[in-house]
This record gives C-alpha cells, sequence and structure tokens, in this order.
C-alpha cells in the first residue's frame, strides 16, 4: 500500500465508501483510480469521519474555535462530515473537508477552504493531520484489508411450522 495515496473518500449514505486513489507504477508513472463500494463500511471509518466534524465546524467559522486545551473534548453534534479531499504536495498538502450542518430550515452543505498542513494559522492543524491520517488508515484497511461492517445474520424463527422433528432427524 505503500505506492498507493487515497486522494478522496467520501461515506455515501450513511453506509458506503467511494473516492480515489492515485497508484505509483514502475518506470514514474502513475494510475488514478475511482472506487465506489456496495459493501457497507465499518464503524471503526465512520468514527474517523465524525471525529472531522470539529474542524469542519471551526475551518467553515460556524463556530468560536475552543480553547488550545478543550479542542478534544469539544462537539458540535450538528455537525457530520459526509468525505474529505486531500490536495497538493509535500509542503503545499492540505485537505478540505466536506459535510453538512443541521440548521433550524434545514440541512446546510458546507466544504471548509483547502487548509494545508504547513504555514497554516489553523490553531488545530497537528489534530487535523492526525485525524486526516486515521480516516487515510480506515479508508486502506476497507479498501485493501477487508475491513468492512460485520455481515448481519437475519434471525428466522421455524417454531410451529411442524418440521421440527424432521429437522432433528436429518442431524442425527
Amino acid at each position: 500500500m505503500s505506492n498507493v495515496k487515497i486522494k478522496k473518500a467520501k461515506i455515501k449514505d450513511g453506509l458506503f465508501l467511494e473516492g480515489e486513489y492515485s497508484e505509483e507504477l514502475q518506470g514514474h508513472s502513475k494510475k488514478d483510480s475511482k472506487f465506489s463500494c456496495t459493501v457497507p463500511v465499518h464503524e471503526d471509518l465512520k468514527a474517523a469521519f465524525d471525529k472531522l466534524h470539529r474542524h469542519l465546524a471551526i475551518l467553515c467559522d460556524e463556530v468560536n474555535a475552543p480553547k488550545k486545551g478543550q479542542f478534544a473534548e469539544s462537539s458540535f453534534p450538528d455537525f457530520t462530515v459526509r468525505g474529505f479531499s486531500i490536495g497538493g504536495n509535500d509542503e503545499n498538502e492540505g485537505v478540505t473537508i466536506s459535510g453538512a450542518k443541521d440548521g433550524k430550515y434545514g440541512t446546510v452543505n458546507l466544504n471548509t477552504p483547502f487548509t494545508k498542513y504547513e504555514d497554516t494559522e489553523y490553531p488545530y492543524i497537528t489534530d487535523l493531520g492526525g485525524d486526516i491520517q486515521a480516516a487515510v488508515y480506515e479508508v486502506e484497511q476497507y479498501l485493501f484489508e477487508g475491513k468492512r461492517a460485520p455481515e448481519q445474520q437475519l434471525e428466522m424463527n421455524f417454531e410451529g411450522d411442524g418440521n421440527e422433528e424432521a429437522a432433528t432427524e436429518e442431524t442425527e
């Protein structure tokens, strides 16, 4: 996976992952790929995206930034992160976070300004970098390691259908 770089990731309909990644190939070429998955994402991936909601709220100037020591405890329940997009290279690399805020008159879609990991005024840039890394890690686990939501088995109740004896006889 060291030659793969996640460029975009989005949780669609609260369940499915879609996005883009770039893969470095031999001979200094690269391949860009888009993905749209139909297997539900793992709760860890959702949790990693949820951690980004604080950055969405602050970077969109929707809330006052908490004091330095209170960032980890701050929670803005009206905000939801749907995805992120990583761009730039080296010292110009940064991220844009997309999401929404539930407002009095409906849902407002939000996109943060492109925020560089270096040379920024954003006071929580270290937290942002770590939270994006955690989200990228979970996306990679989903795509390349098979970390998906556990399959849910529907419990079927066959009581009273008259086949209890037949089923017991077959298993003996």
